[in-house]
């Protein structure tokens, strides 16, 4: 940890986090510039800074959160200072856990946007920000599942590498832009043939040695190999289905082979 003098009394570090799956969430920059406004104010010392990037708050498997916890035993500050509550964790039971350490080690954590008294109605508050910080997260992972699970009724693509034999492509649903799976005109007759040399039962990697010999890919730009061929064969989006959560979706997308083959 880089230190450096202040001029006052508490000697404290600011943790600073920001999960990329928010596009509006508070960036670092504004939670560092808004906890050394609450440290001029209230005549912190700053020592040092722990940012940790694109991670939840729902997990303690945080590399800087990890090594702050670490070095508050060495007694080189007093205080944690985050933006909000959310930032230092969004589990009430990892929250419970990781302050009661920093309080072994005589260490504090505070809320530059929260204001929390030190007398008993501040541990009332406390509480109850933290419930809030769990049930946003909990609210949070309710909706992106329901539009997961949206997505795949209605055929839209939900990420990850497109099957081998399809491209994605962005549609307009009118306010708002989705992404489909189309097959690819020079693949998917490709996956139709190897298809049929299985079914004309075709040795695996006598099928991996035609794919591999004309020069084609796996979706992760590798040579083909007997596992990625197999996985092929069980992908069942190549008749059209969509499967979330275990839940098959038919016909949401263009099918590359029928269901008798």
């Amino acid at each position: 940890m880089q230190l450096w003098e202040g001029e006052y009394g508490l000697r404290v570090v600011i943790y600073a986090r920001f999960s990329s799956a928010r596009q509006n969430e508070t960036s670092v920059e504004a939670q560092l510039k808004e906890c050394y406004r609450y440290c001029k104010e209230n005549d912190y010392t700053v020592v040092g800074e722990y940012i940790d990037r694109a991670l939840s708050a729902k997990t303690d498997d945080r590399p800087d959160f990890q090594r702050m916890i670490l070095d508050s035993s060495k007694k080189l500050f007093e205080g944690i200072i985050v933006y909000q509550l959310g930032r230092f964790s969004r589990s009430r039971e990892d929250s419970a856990h990781y302050k009661h350490k920093l309080k072994k080690n005589g260490v504090r954590v505070y809320s530059a946007k929260e204001h929390i008294s030190e007398d008993a109605s501040g541990i009332l508050v406390e509480s109850v920000l933290e419930g809030m910080a769990e049930y946003y997260s909990a609210e949070l992972a309710q909706k992106v599942k329901r539009n997961l699970k949206l997505n795949a009724e209605k055929g839209f693509f939900n990420g990850g590498y497109p099957p081998f034999g399809y491209k994605v492509v962005t549609v307009d649903c009118g306010t708002y832009k989705k992404r489909k799976l189309e097959p690819e005109a020079e693949l998917s007759p490709i996956v139709k043939e190897i298809f049929e040399m299985r079914a004309d039962d075709t040795n695996l990697l006598d099928i991996v040695d035609f794919l591999n010999n004309k020069g084609y890919k796996t979706v992760m730009g590798n040579s083909f190999q007997k596992s990625s061929l197999e996985t092929i064969f069980r992908n069942k989006r190549y008749i059209g289905i969509t499967t979330f959560e275990g839940v098959e979706y038919p016909n949401t997308i263009p099918a590359i082979i029928d269901k008798e083959l």
